[in-house]
């Protein structure tokens, strides 16, 4: 007969169950736009540098940093984790992500790797690589604007005019200007390859127009 106090203590194998790291945690409330939580994992004082396709950027302060993250996805009408890894080297943590989303009505993909310094009160450091949005393979081309320039140029407000109508097309549409000014064909695709945009063809006319077609990636 087994005495009450002879009854052994229920034993289990099962591994407890490891606490997500700081890194993933990180990941994971990005994954959720939880922006608000995002910002719970850094310091105070955090410092970030983001090479991004225009250039480097960089941002000091939680809310700052955090307040540019969520400038990238906020608005995007569908987000979704599709790869990402997590890592440690040396006193780093290494995390990336790749994010299929749809912004203006325009599918596209964004990859990220970054590298995070912990400290004892969050995440101190972030420096960050960024393929920028891409358009996803296989996916149709967005919309077709047309802007009527007739002889407009440079001096007569061209530009200006040009990145106004820009703004107005959905990443992965096309902005076609039609215009006559001859210096319009080096002037508006320099101005696009500097805003970001990529020129997708430049057809004379026989009349001495140009269509100039920019495709808008950002």
């Amino acid at each position: 007969m087994i005495e009450q106090g002879d009854i052994p203590t229920a034993v289990t194998d099962a591994p407890a169950k490891a606490e997500p790291t700081p890194a993933r945690t990180f990941l994971e409330l990005l994954a959720a736009r939880d922006f608000e939580g995002l910002g719970a994992t850094l310091a105070t004082n955090a410092r970030a540098r983001f090479l991004l396709p225009h250039g480097l950027e960089e941002y000091s302060g939680r809310d700052p940093i955090v307040k540019r993250i969520e400038s990238w996805f906020g608005s995007a009408s569908a987000f979704d984790l599709t790869s990402s890894s997590d890592e440690v080297v040396g006193l780093r943590h290494r995390l990336s992500w790749r994010f299929s989303v749809v912004r203006d009505g325009s599918s596209q993909v964004i990859e990220q790797l970054v590298y995070l310094n912990l400290g004892p009160k969050g995440i101190e450091q972030i420096d960050l690589l960024c393929s920028g949005f891409q358009i996803e393979p296989g996916v149709a081309k967005g919309p077709i604007q047309v802007f009527e320039a007739g002889s407009m140029g440079c001096a007569d407000g061209l530009a200006q005019e040009f990145r106004r109508r820009l703004t107005k097309v959905p990443i992965g549409g096309s902005l076609e200007v039609v215009v006559s000014d001859p210096a319009a064909k080096e002037d508006l695709p320099s101005l696009a390859r500097l805003l970001g945009q990529r020129i997708t063809s430049t057809e004379a006319h026989d009349d001495g127009r140009l269509t100039i077609t920019v495709e808008r990636q950002k």
